[in-house]
């Protein structure tokens, strides 16, 4: 085992090998455009059963992949069509977004579904702009219920943000699985620091180590660490 103050570097089939996720536990991915967030998250996705992704922009490669080679079924408006008998469910929600009007119907659609799948529980919802959603279309509170209350009923919020500074705090404090990735910006740092019960000294100095496409996961709840790099071995 690694010294205390290093933390321990493994292949990314050692980290999904090691890495247990829970339904009702949440997962938060903190880095830039480009830095592979949102195609980890989409890997760690295929654990869940009942999936739905939110899609917040005019076009989204990514979404466009859970659709066509994952078999996530694209719906414009909630609910999903009912399935007799199911054992899973994937879906993506992706009101039409072709003109700024089109926020108005955006927010009353993922509104809807979140407050659906709280009621239901067992969902596992997958937003890769908690900034939009929380700021543009004003969900914070809807998201932060998530976040304190989500874990009882089995809800799993799987959240993606570029910057920590940006979005609540409960997205950090309340998460089981934090994800992040490269960054010098000392604000950003104390709040990826700010975790309770691990060093803060450690897990910044380790961010700003990190090489291109490298991330640091925390198990906040036990204080775990490992740095990979996604997608190999």
């Amino acid at each position: 085992m690694p010294p205390r103050d290093v933390v321990e570097r493994v292949s990314f089939a050692e980290f999904l090998e090691r890495f247990v996720w829970q339904q009702g536990e949440h997962i938060t991915a903190v880095g830039p455009t480009g830095s592979g967030k949102t195609t980890l998250m989409v890997q760690l996705l295929h654990r869940r059963q009942f999936v739905t992704a939110l899609g917040t922009k005019p076009a989204d490669n990514t979404l466009m992949k859970l659709i066509r080679k994952e078999k996530h079924k694209l719906i414009r408006a909630w609910p999903p069509p009912p399935i007799a008998g199911r054992r899973e469910q994937r879906v993506v929600l992706w009101p039409a977004f072709r003109k700024p009007e089109d926020m108005a119907n955006q927010q009353i659609q993922i509104d809807r579904a979140l407050r659906e799948m709280f009621t239901q529980g067992g969902w596992t919802v997958f937003a890769d702009e908690l900034y939009y959603l929380c700021h543009m279309l004003r969900l914070t509170k809807l998201l932060e219920t998530y976040w304190t209350q989500g874990r009882s009923i089995g809800l799993s919020l799987v959240g993606g943000t570029q910057r920590p500074a940006h979005v609540p705090l409960f997205a950090y404090s309340q998460c089981t699985h934090l994800f992040a990735w490269k960054s010098n910006d000392e604000r950003d740092l104390r709040r990826i620091g700010g975790l309770g019960g691990i060093s803060a000294k450690q897990v910044q100095e380790t961010i700003m180590s990190l090489a291109k496409h490298e991330v640091l996961y925390i198990n906040t709840r036990d204080g775990e660490m490992m740095r990979f790099f996604p997608g190999r071995g």
